[in-house]
């Protein structure tokens, strides 16, 4: 029997970026037939289905706009309600028997059409959208009626599964899947790697990613051991506030900071390198990570991974065995965890085999996916 599962996926643009594996794994991994919807609400692009029953939505021409707009002022429909209407009937047009929407609001903004059409909802949540203060403020009642229609509701950490049980999802409803890694089958031979103690940061540089904290410990690093060096992979609003702490601590000649980079190239900076870094945080807003997958792709690729006691990083990491945890803001405690891997190589080389063959049980893309299926097929 076919089956039909529509990804909803509510961003700035058309296309999901190469960063965003995980995205890319829930759209192109399923055992299913996925029809995806990315783009901003009221005007999706229905990527796999353009022509379809509710195409309209998607169109930016001048007549579909003014046919919108003449309905809106004869009917006094909102353009909320006219979104309700079109995805109700590209679901029922589509036969489609599950919406998987991605992040909170998403979930929100499709919701009344899934009800409206009968088609069971399964809202993902990953981060932000479990956590920004000011959205949970913006968002009280709607998650409220979100968690009482939709068929399931996912956190990607047991943090933020009890968060969301505390925002008002049941227990019959809630499940925990964390985001999975895309790792290649084959680990990197170890002869590959950098004969410096090289370190690797991968990620948006924002608030909740405290990547200040992260260069502090390093320039203390520095002091024991001079000739370790970090690559920073990432843009972002503190990108600029960062380069200018490391001259300011005069570090800025053993960091290289090489912005945003294709997927590719972060597996084979993993591969150089001896250890990754991620000091997470709950940020001034609120903020905070799901379960970065940053953090697994490094185990994955057998790195030692130097991390803070935050979110689903506890879910993944074994303190001591598949990784060393501190305190978050704790900087002095993360320069004495950088200190032993740069200066035990058999030492970080055994945490991060431990790390790869815990990824490969548990946390891979294929296995996440599985479960997120397992939960589809049991909301239906």
């Amino acid at each position: 029997m076919s089956f039909e599962l529509a990804v909803v996926v509510n961003k700035d643009g058309s296309e999901l970026g190469p960063s965003e594996t995980f995205l890319h794994a829930h759209i192109n991994g399923m055992p299913c037939s996925v029809m995806s919807l990315v783009g901003n609400p009221g005007y999706r692009m229905l990527r796999s289905a353009s022509s379809g029953p509710g195409s309209y939505l998607a169109s930016r021409s001048l007549v579909p706009l003014g046919v919108r707009w003449l309905e809106r002022k004869v009917t006094g429909r909102t353009v909320a309600a006219q979104d309700a209407r079109a995805m109700k009937r590209f679901l029922v047009g589509n036969e489609i028997d599950a919406v998987l929407a991605e992040y909170g609001p998403t979930a929100v903004s499709v919701m009344e059409a899934c009800e409206q059409a009968g088609v069971p909802l399964i809202a993902q949540f990953h981060g932000y959208d479990a956590y920004r203060e000011s959205l949970l403020a913006e968002f009280d009642s709607a998650y409220r009626q979100l968690f009482n229609s939709a068929a399931a509701v996912v956190g990607v950490s047991t943090h933020m599964c009890e968060q969301l049980a505390k925002l008002g999802a049941p227990a019959d409803k809630l499940f925990h899947n964390a985001c999975g890694a895309d790792v290649p089958s084959e680990g990197p031979e170890t002869s590959a790697k950098e004969q410096l103690p090289t370190f690797l940061m991968v990620g948006r540089l924002v608030e909740k990613k405290a990547p200040f904290v992260s260069i502090l410990a390093f320039a203390e690093l520095v002091k024991t051991v001079p000739d370790a060096r970090l690559e920073v992979i990432g843009d972002g609003p503190l990108k600029s506030p960062c380069v200018q702490l490391a001259k300011a601590l005069s570090v800025d000649d053993r960091i290289t900071f090489s912005g945003a980079q294709p997927h590719d190239y972060v597996l084979k900076a993993m591969a150089r390198v001896r250890g990754f870094i991620q000091h997470s945080v709950r940020a001034p807003d609120g903020d905070m990570e799901g379960t970065p997958v940053g953090v697994l792709e490094a185990m994955g690729m057998g790195l030692p991974v130097v991390a803070t006691r935050h979110g689903g990083i506890q879910d993944i990491i074994d303190e001591g065995e598949t990784g060393l945890l501190v305190d978050e803001y704790d900087a002095g405690a993360m320069a004495a965890a950088l200190v032993q891997v740069a200066t035990k190589p058999d030492f970080a080389q055994q945490m991060g085999g431990k790390a790869r063959a815990r990824v490969l049980k548990n946390w891979t893309s294929e296995r996440s996916v599985e479960r997120l299926w397992n939960i589809i097929q049991n909301s239906v």
